[in-house]
């Protein structure tokens, strides 16, 4: 009898860390991070997931070889739990908010003075509701944020003024902002950040204190989804000014730390140049599915098909105009969108379902909640649909190549590249030209067919699930075996793989 041998070596070990998406919520992100946790079995995978309190169990089950970690709980009443010991220094805890607000918003602040005042906070956990909630750290966060709000730079703007509720917000988020730098991190071999927001603070922190190398993946551009979100909330320039400024400080510090930043487009690699990164550590690994089975006709019932969670990214007013302008040159067509509304999105939600009413859309246009079958309900369709503001290498897309459906969508990040040649492309909120490519396919079956069937083609030769795959695994082991530093990694000028 033949034993094998077993190997005594330790797994290699990747901290995983999330920004309200895996293992929590469905969507694009989340099903990247199943497909590389389930994929990946040499590695032991630790989840660390940074959420708001929500109370609900995870919806993806982790496999044997992960374990989630945490969550880290923003805006939750629980402390973190502080080194007995370590309370930390009173005279530099009081400069914190000062130091954060400076160089987290200050159009040219120090990426090293926000790693160290990060460092900081998690050896002295248990000081920093202390640095906040003191009146001299109050009056060093006016004096950082007077400074901030006095610079002049041409590209930049001029800042607005802050009012006192807007000032108070922005302290109380800087102090989740160190309350989550000082929750403490395990051992690991490498960093895989999924966002540079949020989800990189613990990993930034890890990586300065133990020299873990870090890799931070882009699904879309976390600054650009910040400017969105602030031009369309409707909020005061005050409180734009400081979302957008914290956004993009937040992000410059994960591009200064991160050894590979691996966007899963070309179009947001871009982006990220354009924020300052070093080319050389960017490195473009594209989303992938499993090799698509021979496709199955489309059923020609004019069903036109979305799949996407309903929140203001994702346009669902436009898609809602689309059907209105669609269905009056064919009543026959019917709409059906397949997506949960995300915790915090309630009201857009509830303004979806009012703007469903005003157009008086009745059953041509339904809400069909969560899907746990997207290959079914896009196999389902004659069209696919989508009108999102912001994507990166939405997952929907190549859902859709791979049942050979053709694609009628926003020109926005890596959507167009995928796209080409298989499906319509029109500007975001172009509500008239997306609704006129819909109309042309329902009423054109033979030119759809043919379109999907050149996107079946194109997602088994470029996204495919096996490339994606074995390029993450690469990279980690690259990371693994070379320490702090990505080096010897192949990495593509960008446009090279486009």
């Amino acid at each position: 009898m033949t034993t094998v041998p077993v190997s005594s070596e330790p797994r290699p070990k990747v901290l995983l860390t999330t920004e309200g998406t895996y293992p929590y919520v469905m969507g694009g992100v989340s099903s990247w991070c199943d497909l590389l946790v389930n994929s990946l079995t040499e590695f032991d995978w630790q989840v660390l997931p940074i959420v708001a309190p929500h109370g609900r169990p995870p919806t993806f089950t982790l496999p044997a070889h992960a374990s989630e970690i945490g969550p880290v709980e923003v805006w939750s009443e629980e402390l973190p739990k502080a080194k007995h010991g370590r309370r930390g220094d009173r005279r530099s805890g009081v400069e914190l908010p000062s130091i954060l607000v400076r160089n987290l918003l200050g159009w040219e602040g120090s990426t090293d003075a926000v790693v160290a005042a990060w460092v900081w906070c998690r050896r002295h956990p248990g000081s920093v509701r202390q640095a906040f909630r003191s009146t001299r750290g109050w009056a060093s966060f006016l004096a950082g944020l007077s400074e901030v709000l006095a610079e002049r730079i041409p590209e930049a703007g001029t800042p607005p003024a802050l009012d006192l509720v807007e000032a108070a917000t922005l302290y109380q988020t800087l102090y989740w902002v160190a309350r989550t730098a000082a929750v403490p991190t395990p051992p690991t071999d490498v960093l895989h950040v999924t966002a540079a927001g949020w989800a990189a603070i613990p990993a930034v922190v890890h990586k300065a204190m133990h020299r873990t190398p870090m890799v931070l993946t882009e699904h879309g551009v976390y600054v650009r989804e910040a400017y969105l979100a602030a031009a369309r909330n409707g909020d005061s320039p005050g409180s734009r000014f400081a979302a957008t400024r914290l956004a993009r400080g937040l992000a410059r510090t994960a591009y200064a730390v991160a050894d590979v930043v691996s966007p899963v487009t070309d179009a947001n690699a871009h982006w990220e140049l354009g924020l300052g990164i070093d080319p050389n550590k960017i490195l473009v690994l594209y989303n992938g599915l499993q090799p698509p089975a021979e496709p199955t006709p489309p059923p020609g019932n004019q069903t036109v098909v979305s799949v996407g969670r309903l929140d203001p990214l994702k346009d669902a007013h436009t898609m809602l105009r689309v059907a209105a302008q669609t269905t009056a040159h064919l009543p026959g067509a019917r709409f059906l969108h397949y997506g949960p509304v995300p915790r915090g999105e309630e009201i857009y939600g509830r303004s979806c379902v009012a703007l469903h009413e005003r157009l008086g859309l009745g059953e041509r246009f339904r809400f069909m909640g969560p899907t746990g079958d997207p290959t079914g309900v896009v196999r389902a369709s004659d069209v696919v649909l989508m009108t999102s503001i912001s994507e990166g290498l939405p997952m929907a897309i190549l859902e859709a190549m791979g049942q050979a459906r053709p694609v009628v969508s926003t020109g926005v990040g890596g959507v167009p590249e995928v796209v080409r040649g298989c499906g319509m492309v029109c500007a975001p909120g172009d509500d008239h030209g997306l609704a006129t490519a819909v109309v042309m396919l329902l009423r054109n079956p033979e030119l759809a067919w043919r379109l999907g069937r050149r996107g079946h083609r194109r997602l088994g030769r470029l996204f495919n699930e096996s490339a994606c795959i074995d390029g993450y695994r690469e990279l980690l082991d690259a990371l693994v075996g070379n320490g702090n530093v990505g080096v010897g990694i192949g990495r593509p000028a960008v446009g090279a793989r486009a």
